[in-house]
């Protein structure tokens, strides 16, 4: 892992992928000295963690909260327009009283 943090155009906060917030986890595992002892500081379940360990599920909110991540919604293009708009619609023939 890179010691720098790769950034989004225009952006000031780091953009973190969800493999850096597992190396960061495998970390702390090392840190705490065994899996079950990670877990137990941060009160999730062992599976859990073991499971995210091996990459067979994603991390949650909670568990990347536990390594200084958190999510952020980003907007990556204009809002998208609804595919069909009713004809009253569009014509501004539907009121809402």
């Amino acid at each position: 892992m890179s010691s720098e943090a790769p950034f989004g155009v225009g952006s000031l906060v780091p953009i973190v992928g969800y493999d850096e917030i597992v190396a960061l986890m495998r970390a702390g595992v090392a840190q705490a000295g065994s899996q079950r002892a990670y877990a137990q500081a941060f009160a999730i379940h062992e599976g859990d963690l073991s499971q995210v360990l091996r990459e067979r599920r994603l991390p949650t909110e909670r568990m990347a909260l536990f390594v200084g991540v958190e999510r952020q919604f980003v907007r990556v293009s204009a809002p998208m327009s609804p595919l069909w708009v009713p004809p009253a619609v569009r014509q501004g023939g539907v009121s809402c009283s």
